[in-house]
This record gives structure tokens, sequence and C-alpha cells, in this order.
């Protein structure tokens, strides 16, 4: 190949490997599951692991034999081995106590209030139960209360509607427009699952590229 043609090969890829949002499960012609995030596949490595960390199997999307052979293979995801390097990138947590924890960007984020709770459309089957111990040996961020979004970034993994009816979703801190009815449908999210941002939420929120069919 020629230096341009593998730049042009190159780049093809990067757009093909950015196309899958973090966070969707994703199964090709055989019944290994994956766990698309930071432009890898994480094989899901047993059932075990999979209802542990409360995957759903409605979830998975099929995905061409092709395109998931273009994705490097990275952690397998599973449930007995050292948590940050084989937990989901972002999930719902709870000890033995009251407080529920959102761990994303390998930190926990403590939820403030049960109204926050409920404005972030998680549902209490999203939540993964760890001991106490494990809690206790994590890094802890700042909390996540009701002026979360006009003082942080978005969170990763939920949806988000801004002010215009656009929707967006949460990836790596910035948010990414759903470029049509047939994405949004594509990736089962569902109009549940919207967190409705303030203009001034909205405005405070960085953009990145769009999740396109």
């Amino acid at each position: 190949m020629k230096g341009g043609s593998v730049i042009i090969y190159n780049n093809h890829v990067q757009k093909m490997i950015t196309k899958i949002p973090d966070g969707t499960l994703v199964r090709g012609s055989d019944s290994a599951v994956f766990l698309i995030e930071h432009g890898k596949k994480r094989p899901v490595m047993d059932s075990a692991s999979f209802y542990f960390y409360k995957l759903m199997a409605k979830k998975i999307i099929p995905l061409e034999d092709m395109l998931l052979r273009l994705y490097p293979l990275g952690e397998g995801v599973t449930a007995s081995g050292p948590w940050a390097k084989c937990a989901p990138a972002t999930v719902f947590v709870k000890g033995g106590g009251s407080g529920i924890f959102l761990w994303m960007d390998n930190c926990l984020f403590p939820i403030q209030t049960g109204e926050v709770f409920r404005r972030l459309r998680c549902q209490m089957d999203e939540i993964v139960h760890v001991p106490d111990s494990l809690i206790h040996s994590l890094p802890v961020g700042h909390s996540i209360n009701a002026s979360f979004f006009l003082q942080y970034p978005v969170l990763n993994g939920r949806l988000y509607s801004s002010t215009s009816g656009h929707i967006y979703y949460g990836e790596r801190r910035t948010l990414r427009k759903v470029e049509g009815p047939l994405v949004f449908s594509y990736f089962q999210w569902s109009v549940d699952q919207l967190i409705y941002l303030t203009h001034n939420e909205f405005i405070k929120s960085p953009i990145g590229k769009p999740v396109l069919s």
C-alpha cells in the first residue's frame, strides 16, 4: 500500500470504530457478547458476569462480523477479577448502606438524593450490589447533586434531551447528537431514558461527534 492509501484506510477504520457508542453491547454471528468501550470490544466472559453487572439481553445489537473485527480486543468483563480492570467503565453500584454511586472515569460519584437518582433515569434493576469493602477501597469523586450539570460535564452512558428537542448520548463527558430516529431505534434506546437538560445546563456541556447510522 502507498502511504496515502494507508492514511485513507486508517481514517476509514477509525471512523468505523467510533461509530458504536461506549457502553453498547454487541454480538456478531456467534454467541460471544462484547461491550464496546473506548474503541475496543470487551468480551463478557460468562453468563454469571453478564447478570452480575445487570447487563440486558434486550440491549444487545447485532453487528456484522466485518465491523466487529475492526475493534481491537479489550479487557474481559468479569465479576471474578479486580474491579477497576474488569468492571464496565460506567455502572451504578451500591454497598450495604443506602448510598448509591456511579462508577465512572475510575472513580465513584455519590448520588446525593433520591430526586437526583430519579432525574438520572436510573432504575433499581441497573444497580450492581458490591461488598462495602470494595466501596471503601475505591476513589470517591464529587457528589452528583441538583446543580451537577451546571458545574461538570455530562455523565457517560446516559441519554439527554436539549430544550430544542434534540437527543444526545453522553460519552467521555461530551454530548454526541443522535442523528435521527433510526439511530435511536438501532441502539435500543427509549424515551423513558431521557434526561432533560435546561438551556444553561446544555450550553455548559461539551459537544462531541454525532452518533450516526
